[in-house]
């Protein structure tokens, strides 16, 4: 007995596998070992860009103010957006047409527009369209023969023209009486040509005759037979040759598949860049640039002197720089930007129902008003 476990050809098997192996070949990213520094550039970047698209934050400010800020129901700009619901509402558009529906109409039988209707239907009436036809049908009579109505005669004739029978009845009738003389051209050169082509004169059997065992055309008719036979040729490896043990290692045919099959080794044809010996000279060009683009993208050189720094430097509160900065966060804030207007909403205010402000809002607003715009029209509303 004899195990190939830990042959050469079940190594080079396996190694094979593990290189054509789809599992190996498609790994996760999951599975690859990956670590990124939380204060590299790309991080920051990241962290920056998810506060700057963050909704939440986006809305805070405006959802702590909205529950604190009031706007009183008659200010001119919420008379405006009133206003502006009511000139697009669509349900004020249609009411009139709504309530003259309710309200219904008077249209006489005599009016224009239903003789004018009735007229165009009676005109496109299939049934007025026929109305002579079914009176004048059955009193067609006093005609003697077929002939004798031109209308049949007609439609006879129309339909002889439209058969396909009698446009083929001439051709039916001398299809049969057609004659070709024996002596055309046409004929004769048919025959000719069926003549070369005819099996029955190209073959000519040759005659039988009688030939003496011992003629020298035999003889040598036999022995190109011989020679011809496949049985002759494959006598001798059938007599003794056949059946003989041979050992192919070593042979040339052997040789030339091992050499094809180096050149072939997707093995030895896919192998991987660490096998290769190679050095790098630690003072060359490549060497020294890669060093000095790895100092310049180093982000802990690039803060270790403001790292260093922010812990010993003291500014003072009242330097110019820094009174500046408050100077420009108070200018710049929000709530400062309001804060005269929140108060003023705390305090109330004396406003007066006769004040130009009002009074022109109120003219605005009737000016501006769907409903004052129709009463004129409702009011002359069936009175026509």
């Amino acid at each position: 007995g004899w195990i190939p476990l830990g042959s050469q050809e079940a190594e080079k098997n396996k190694k094979a596998m593990e290189i054509v192996s789809e599992k190996k070949y498609r790994q996760h990213p999951d599975k690859l070992k990956f670590t990124s520094l939380m204060d590299s550039l790309p991080m920051v970047l990241a962290q920056t860009n998810a506060t700057q698209m963050n909704d939440h934050l986006y809305r805070e400010a405006w959802e702590k103010d909205k529950t604190k800020i009031h706007m009183m129901p008659d200010l001119p700009e919420l008379l405006l957006a009133k206003t502006n619901a009511i000139n697009i509402s669509k349900k004020k558009y249609r009411s009139a047409m709504e309530e003259d529906k309710k309200k219904g109409y008077d249209l006489r039988v005599d009016a224009i527009s239903i003789k004018a209707a009735r007229a165009s239907r009676d005109i496109a009436s299939d049934y007025k369209y026929r109305h002579n036809y079914e009176k004048d049908k059955g009193k067609m009579v006093g005609f003697r023969s077929l002939q004798d109505d031109p209308k049949l005669v007609h439609f006879m004739h129309v339909a002889k023209m439209q058969s396909d029978r009698e446009y083929k009845k001439d051709y039916e009738k001398t299809k049969t009486k057609y004659h070709t003389p024996v002596s055309m051209l046409s004929v004769m050169a048919a025959k000719v040509a069926q003549a070369a082509i005819s099996n029955t004169n190209y073959k000519h059997l040759i005659h039988k005759y009688f030939l003496l065992p011992d003629a020298m055309n035999l003889q040598l008719a036999k022995n190109m037979s011989q020679i011809q036979s496949n049985n002759e040729y494959k006598v001798d490896y059938n007599s003794w040759y056949k059946g003989v043990g041979w050992h192919p290692l070593g042979s040339l045919d052997v040789e030339k598949t091992k050499k094809a099959s180096e050149i072939l080794s997707e093995a030895k044809y896919r192998q991987h860049p660490s096998k290769y010996r190679f050095t790098s000279l630690m003072d060359s060009m490549s060497m020294e640039l890669a060093k000095q683009n790895a100092h310049t993208m180093d982000r802990h050189s690039y803060v270790d002197a403001w790292e260093k720094d922010k812990t010993k430097i003291h500014v003072m509160p009242d330097t110019p720089e820094i009174l500046l900065a408050k100077q420009n966060k108070t200018t710049y804030s929000q709530k400062q930007y309001k804060l005269g207007w929140e108060e003023a909403l705390k305090k109330g205010y004396d406003l007066r129902p006769d004040a130009i402000s009002i009074t022109a809002a109120r003219a605005s607003r009737d000016i501006a008003s769907d409903y004052k715009y129709k009463t004129a029209y409702r009011k002359q509303q069936g009175h026509h």
